[in-house]
């Protein structure tokens, strides 16, 4: 026991902190989670309440606190011992400090919204689990989880509650349901990437263990064996300190930045099942409920767009949506003077990319000894695919015009590119390049804060 606690308290000789902060306890993780956990309670109205004022003030002062606490995580806290960690650290105090903001301020106050329950019903269809292979159902988004064929094919559908929960028992598990969702899925707080559509499949638990034996544990060993061999050979010092990531040749910063990549979305995609299958014995319930990750196999996505909209987890995407979408889209619609009613597509995807390389800069800020330019590589990597998947939007367009107006065989009723046989080629090309490219970016920060070296085990 004596061993475990020093372990626990002992700092990584690598680990760069905020300077000032301390190492994080118990009562300091608990407390914000417990008291957002109890502000939601009260949040669904209390019809016929006298007392509802005082019970809105209560209410706002817990959400007040809790938002307050999440913030203050990561300025004043870190975790000693790991430095992914401490970088999680951030990325949960930054999410749930914003988390709280958005539902008892902006979504509240400016939009009058409380999130309600939405639940799944699913039919069965008549397609044969092989029927998944077929191109017409390529986007089915059960895909990349890389699963056999060893499902029910059904339709599902949503249904939204029409009231709020009332008695304390019902606000009890309503808060527990919402605090836990983290993208929202189950409730009307969801953004559109959680359902891309209504024929799909329901995983049983032998699904996503196989899953996870065939497919997410061999891609993960495999990138970590990777990342293991470049810093031991190439980036390891003497003394336990790290080189620089452009010490390495352009090829292995290629590679390192691939297998970093594995390995995020294999651990995403591991931890997923995982809760998954320990919840499924609780089904029907919405704890259950877990629509998966990706919604795209990887080698179906043809462009930077595909990727983000489905080949990702989005689990950051509400935060997205409101800190960056929306700010986005309404500056566009005021420089351009554009209606509400007008597509604000620039201001969305730079919206929502710049407030995507805040967080993760934040994060990166925590581990790097609050030095600014040395948290920068994840702004850039997320800016590089921003301005990307504008570029490509133009060019796709641009070309869709071109062979219009030179009678290629178009699909008009479709507004994409690709139509032709070589389409394909080129966007899993320009994707994986400017992915790889612009990672290296990501990679040379996380050497520098000392992720790569802490998951090289060394």
């Amino acid at each position: 026991m004596d061993r475990i606690f020093a372990t626990l308290t002992a700092s990584r000789p690598d680990l760069k902190p905020i300077p000032g902060t301390i190492p994080l306890t118990p009562l300091a993780a608990v407390i914000p989670p417990l008291t957002y956990y109890l502000a939601l309670i009260l949040l669904p109205p209390f019809p016929d309440q006298p007392n509802q004022k005082l019970i809105s003030i209560i209410r706002s002062v817990l959400a007040f606190i809790a938002g307050s606490l999440f913030f203050r995580l990561p300025l004043k806290y870190h975790v000693p011992f790991s430095v992914g960690l401490t970088y999680q650290l951030a990325l949960v105090g930054l999410y749930g400090g914003c988390r709280v903001l958005d539902a008892f301020f902006i979504s509240l106050y400016l939009f009058g919204h409380i999130p309600r329950r939405v639940k799944y019903h699913q039919e069965p269809r008549s397609e044969t689990p092989g029927v998944w292979r077929n191109r017409a159902l390529s986007n089915s988004y059960f895909n990349l989880h890389f699963l056999q064929p060893r499902k029910v094919a059904v339709t599902e559908t949503a249904t939204t509650d029409e009231g709020l929960p009332e008695s304390w028992k019902d606000r009890a598990s309503w808060a527990l349901e919402l605090e836990l969702a983290m993208r929202g899925a189950g409730f009307t707080w969801t953004s559109a990437d959680v359902r891309h559509t209504k024929k799909t499949w329901t995983p049983t638990a032998w699904d996503r263990v196989h899953s996870i034996l065939l497919h997410v544990l061999p891609v993960l060993s495999a990138s970590l064996a990777i990342i293991r061999f470049i810093y031991v050979r190439d980036l390891k010092e003497e003394g336990g300190l790290s080189l620089p990531f452009d010490d390495l040749s352009f090829p292995k910063q290629m590679l390192l930045t691939a297998a970093l990549g594995g390995f995020l979305m294999t651990a995403f995609s591991l931890g997923h099942s995982m809760f998954a299958i320990i919840l499924a014995p609780l089904k029907p319930h919405p704890l259950s409920y877990f629509p998966p990750l990706y919604t795209t196999r990887i080698w179906d996505l043809t462009s930077v767009r595909n990727f983000w909209s489905y080949g990702w987890h989005r689990l950051f995407s509400r935060l997205f949506l409101v800190y960056g979408v929306w700010p986005g889209e309404w500056i566009e619609r005021k420089v351009t003077g554009k209606s509400a009613d007008e597509a604000a597509d620039v201001g969305k995807v730079l919206g929502g990319f710049v407030s995507s390389a805040f967080v993760h800069s934040f994060a990166a800020y925590t581990v790097v000894g609050g030095t600014v330019g040395d948290a920068l590589g994840e702004a850039e990597f997320f800016a590089g695919c921003g301005v990307a998947v504008v570029a490509e939007e133009i060019v796709k367009r641009s070309m869709l015009r071109f062979r219009r107006r030179h009678k290629h065989n178009v699909n008009e009723d479709k507004a994409n590119c690709s139509e032709l046989w070589y389409d394909g080629i080129v966007g899993r090309v320009w994707w994986i390049s400017v992915l790889l490219y612009n990672g290296r970016h990501f990679a040379r920060g996380w050497v520098k804060a000392g992720l790569v070296r802490e998951m090289a085990g060394a």
